[in-house]
């Protein structure tokens, strides 16, 4: 399909005359799939989306507890990036987007929201288990949503390994593994000014 070819090999590329060419077809052929420029910006987003989720539910789908799932869905940020590179420059710039036209962050509203939607599931998950306070839930699906959404600017600016590091960050203090307990880091200080 058009969209496959075009919207992912050509994505950093503005002007329907790059898609285009970057599909093999004439400028014209591009509106025998798409109405206008919003309905193929449209039509990446939703693309992308439905290469990427995939693979967040897949991470979370056996998780026990809502930290594991909130951990594992932070690691598959790195393995759909790795696999679909494409995608993050398209994600990245979304927010901005959204915001430059509203004909688009209309359209958006509209859904699917797939993606939130399983962040929403995940903090219902931890308020049922305990792991979360209720009072806290809704914070915590914008803290993560955020997070996502600045992952994949880092990602489109720095590079897979450090995109990749970045990841492993977030996993670990999502966690309860990136810092050291403040008792831990007394005691550990006390004994190096004695020596």
């Amino acid at each position: 399909e058009i969209y496959t070819l075009s919207l992912h090999d050509a994505l950093p590329i503005s002007t329907n005359q790059d898609i285009a060419e970057g599909a093999g077809v004439t400028p014209a052929a591009i509106y025998q799939y798409f109405d206008s420029k919003k309905a193929l910006y449209l039509e990446a987003v939703r693309s992308a989306h439905r290469l990427i989720l995939p693979h967040f539910r897949d991470a979370v789908a056996g998780c026990k507890s809502a930290r594991d799932a909130f951990r594992d869905l932070a690691r598959a940020y790195a393995v759909a990036h790795d696999r679909h590179p494409s995608v993050t420059p398209l994600l990245s710039a979304l927010p901005v987007e959204l915001r430059r036209h509203a004909e688009i962050a209309e359209a958006m509203a509209s859904g699917p929201h797939e993606f939130s939607d399983l962040i929403l599931d995940l903090t219902a998950r931890g308020v049922e288990s305990g792991e979360l306070d209720a009072e806290s839930s809704e914070g915590t699906a914008a803290m993560l949503l955020a997070c996502t959404m600045g992952l994949s600017m880092h990602a489109s600016l720095m590079g897979k390994a450090r995109f990749e590091s970045a990841v492993e960050a977030f996993a670990q203090l999502l966690d309860g593994s990136l810092l050291a307990k403040p008792e831990a880091v007394r005691v550990t200080t006390k004994r190096a000014r004695v020596r």
